[in-house]
């Protein structure tokens, strides 16, 4: 009886021994499968492509000195080198995303810092609800000072400001066309002011040429008429005049004591603007061109920017 039992226990932790060697072989296939898995790339229908090439286009009509609110998506039609596209998104009446490059300039002091301070309150006062403002201050250098805040937390900003230095315009104009990439809003305005003189920027010319037409928004110069002339003055009413007259917006030579009066035409402007967005209708690169129209209306001028570069 002795002898049989002892052969049962044996035949038992033979097949334990069995059964632990089995599961040690296993395991390494298991895992090497495992590893297999993670390594294949997931099936194509969870991917999601997100598409970057969304063209914004900003619009104002007009029919003589009155400006034109209440349009629709179905009355306009929009051409991308030649070819009709329909937009992704229309939007007439929602927030902005406005940029303010202003010149602290020493020769901003005085008159012209006290007729801007009591035009860009009113202008604040009248932007469209929800719009969102950054604060771009320079002289010899341009500092970023505020980025998509409501009106309040700007005018707090902007009150803490003080005119001196030199101008350094073109570096300026480069970091508002940057900050225009971190706002929220589609719909985008840069409302700039100068007198149009650099002096010390390291930047060139054409970089901000360039760099304004590969960013969709709005540019309204405001060139404030300085207290003495210099030689070449001219060069400065060349750039502020190209800005706007590529990106569709008004440029404007006010007075000091006038100030207030070029913003308030400048937010009634912006407040009727019309914005769409649409993806090309192909992706050659270059520099293409826009044309939008409002076929059943006669008399209307239409200011936008007609020419963009896909990159």
């Amino acid at each position: 009886m002795s002898q049989r039992k002892n052969l049962i226990r044996l035949f038992i932790t033979t097949l334990e021994l069995a059964s632990l060697l089995i599961a040690c072989a296993l395991i390494p296939i298991n895992s090497a499968r495992a590893q297999r898995n993670l390594a294949m790339p997931a099936p194509e229908m969870d991917v999601v492509k997100v598409e970057t090439s969304l063209v914004t286009v900003n619009v104002s009509v007009t029919k003589g000195n009155k400006r034109r609110p209440g349009l629709k998506l179905e009355d306009f039609q929009i051409l991308d080198e030649g070819r009709p596209v329909t937009p992704e998104f229309f939007d007439g009446a929602g927030p902005l995303s406005i940029v303010f490059v202003i010149d602290i300039f020493s020769s901003m002091k005085g008159e012209k810092w006290k007729n801007l301070t009591r035009g860009l309150k009113d202008f604040l006062k009248k932007g469209r609800e929800g719009s969102d403002y950054s604060l771009i201050a320079f002289n010899e250098k341009p500092g970023l000072v505020v980025t998509a805040v409501n009106a309040e937390q700007l005018w707090e900003s902007f009150k803490s400001l003080k005119p001196n230095g030199d101008t350094a315009l073109y570096d300026a104009m480069l970091l508002g066309l940057d900050t225009l990439e971190r706002v929220p809003q589609r719909h985008r305005a840069i409302v700039l002011l100068s007198d149009g003189e650099d002096n010390s920027s390291r930047a060139e010319l054409a970089q901000v040429q360039q760099q304004t037409l590969r960013h969709h928004a709005t540019i309204y110069p405001i060139g404030v008429l300085p207290d003495k002339r210099w030689p070449e003055q001219w060069k400065g009413k060349k750039l502020l005049n190209e800005l706007a007259t590529a990106t569709g917006g008004i440029v404007l030579f006010p007075e000091a004591r006038k100030i207030p009066d070029v913003l308030e035409v400048i937010a009634a402007d912006l407040k009727t603007q019309y914005s769409f967005g649409y993806y090309p209708p192909d992706k050659t690169a270059g520099w293409r061109n826009i044309q939008i129209t409002v076929p059943n209306s006669q008399r209307l001028n239409l200011r936008y920017q007609a020419r963009y570069l896909m990159r």
